[in-house]
C-alpha cells in the first residue's frame, strides 16, 4: 500500500489551525444526566462563564459552571451545577418546639 502526502500550504495550514480560547470539560450535575462535554470558551463567549448554561443532552437550563481544576495546556475541568428546585428549607427542630412546656416528674 503507497500513501501520497503533498506538503500543506500557508493557507491549509490555517485551516488545521487549533481554534483559540480555553476548553472546559464540563459534567453535567442533573441527577440521571451526568453527560460530560467540551466547552470552548473564547473572547466572543466568555460571559458563559458568569452566566447560566443548558446542558446539551437533557436541555435543563440554568446551570452555573463551577471550576474543578486544570486538567492540562489550556483544558479544565468544571461541573455544570443547578439549584435545588421546589424544595423549601427545613426549620430545625429545636427552633419549632421552643414554645413548648417542660414535663416534670
Amino acid at each position: 500500500m503507497q500513501t501520497h502526502s503533498e506538503p500543506q500550504t500557508p493557507r491549509a495550514q490555517e485551516r488545521t489551525k487549533e481554534p483559540g480560547g480555553i476548553v472546559y470539560r464540563t459534567a453535567c450535575q442533573n441527577p440521571g444526566c451526568t453527560h460530560t462535554f467540551d466547552l470552548r470558551i473564547t473572547p466572543e463567549n466568555a460571559g458563559l462563564l458568569s452566566g447560566t448554561v443548558a446542558c446539551p443532552r437533557c436541555r435543563r437550563h440554568g446551570g452555573m459552571l463551577k471550576p474543578q481544576g486544570r486538567l492540562g495546556d489550556r483544558l479544565f475541568s468544571a461541573k455544570l451545577v443547578y439549584r435545588m428546585t421546589g424544595i423549601g428549607p427545613r426549620p430545625d427542630e429545636d427552633d419549632a418546639y421552643t414554645e413548648t412546656t417542660e414535663i416534670r416528674y
